[in-house]
């Protein structure tokens, strides 16, 4: 077994240790602030969390993915099980300072484990770095950082990190600089935001030694929108969340050395639903249309084709969908149900190709303390792949353990 460490690992991980290690010796002095530095609080939080699954057959790219690996197809019952404790999380919330003037002024840093490497061995990962000024009294906010998208905003309930990507639920993190302005309507509101977001491209698929990728080589990055309404309804203080959103933007496919291109576009149509049914039941869902997602985990990972004739490179095309049902008998018992489904157009794929995904899952999450639950899920995938005259199915079985602890 491999326990070296290189240094830039190591000096990134020191780093990261002793940000941590400093806001909690901080909050031992000040219960009420983690730390104070030159009027900004900082307050910490995170999870420490094992997972624990077992898996029927294989999934792609290793433990825990949302599809089913296509050598799967002649060999369905290679089983294993997995460890892991990358979802364990730290974050930092951060505020201030403020002077009572009409602006205010926060961010928030949060990383975890998911950045490669191995189960013994994983690297660190930024999952959210931004400050935002924000004018309470007009209900607008600029942003300037890395976090979620502004298209397609919820996430399922599901116990499994990758939340349905890839199977019906679109959407992920990157740098962006977003503004956003919230409109009393009633007792309710309108949610309006607008973004230019990070072109996450891939490697130049036929110039092989060049230096750009597809994403940062156009000439123009990529816009986000959503506008939505919150309203009351009969569930008290609980309110009807719909929301419609999209994005466009640009990859710049090089076709050849000497300066041939190829311009393909990026987009998405979205909606977003949640519906408060009981004030222990509610229905939670979203769904999509779009071309060339795999940088939002849309089309099963799948962005473009290539060809021999070069100017036929082409995007994939699809539309997907997920839902799900929460439930909250008591309160430290949750029980969530859902499904998802990705599906792509036939003809704008190649052979061997993944042509539809669909996934299903129950879970039960019970907190035996207010910071320490325990969980289980079964999670169901089935890969469909795009053969010579035919479709090839796999399939994955999985039953997954959590145990988090949350501070």
């Amino acid at each position: 077994m491999n326990k070296t460490i290189s240094t830039k690992q190591g000096f990134y991980t020191a780093s990261i240790t002793g940000l941590f290690v400093a806001a909690t010796l901080a909050s031992a002095a000040d219960p009420a602030s983690v730390v104070n530095v030159g009027g900004t609080k900082i307050s910490i939080y995170g999870i420490a969390q094992l997972d624990a699954a077992y898996e029927d057959s294989k999934s792609n790219n290793g433990n825990f993915a949302n599809l089913v690996n296509k050598s799967d197809l002649q060999n369905e019952d290679d089983a294993g099980w997995y460890l892991t404790a990358n979802h364990t999380r730290l974050g930092l919330n951060l505020d201030g300072p403020n002077d009572g003037t009409f602006v205010n002024v926060s961010g928030k840093v949060e990383f975890d484990f998911y950045g490669g490497s191995t189960e013994v061995n994983p690297v660190v990962r930024l999952r959210h770095g931004y400050g935002q000024v924000a004018v309470p009294s007009a209900g607008f906010t600029i942003l300037g950082g890395q976090t979620w998208d502004i298209i397609s905003p919820l996430n399922p309930p599901t116990a499994n990190a990758g939340v349905l990507n890839n199977s019906g639920n679109l959407g992920a993190r990157r740098p962006q600089l977003r503004l956003s302005e919230k409109i009393p309507v009633g007792t309710g509101s309108l949610d309006i935001v607008a973004g230019v977001v990070r072109t996450v491209g891939s490697t130049q698929p036929y110039v092989t030694n060049s230096a750009s990728e597809t994403g940062s080589d156009a000439d123009i990055p990529t816009f986000q929108g959503r506008i939505g309404v919150s309203l009351p309804l009969w569930v008290e203080k609980q309110t009807l969340n719909l929301g419609v959103s999209g994005h466009w933007g640009q990859e710049e496919i090089d076709l050849d050395s000497v300066g041939d291109t190829k311009n393909l576009s990026t987009w998405s149509a979205n909606v977003d639903l949640e519906i408060p049914v009981l004030s222990n039941l509610s229905l939670v869902g979203e769904g999509f249309l779009g071309q060339n997602l795999d940088a939002y985990a849309g089309n099963i990972g799948q962005g473009f084709t290539t060809a021999t004739d070069r100017d036929d490179t082409k995007n994939v095309e699809g539309y997907g969908a997920w839902g799900a049902l929460r439930f909250k008998p008591i309160p430290a018992l949750a029980l969530n149900a859902g499904a998802g489904i990705d599906k792509v157009k036939r003809s704008s794929i190649t052979v061997g190709s993944k042509e539809q995904n669909i996934s299903g899952f129950v879970n039960a999450f019970y907190n035996i303390t207010p910071a320490f639950k325990v969980g289980v899920e079964y999670f169901r995938i089935q890969t469909d792949y795009l053969l010579a005259g035919d479709v090839g199915e796999a399939t994955l079985n999985r039953e997954q353990v959590v145990l988090s602890y949350s501070f």
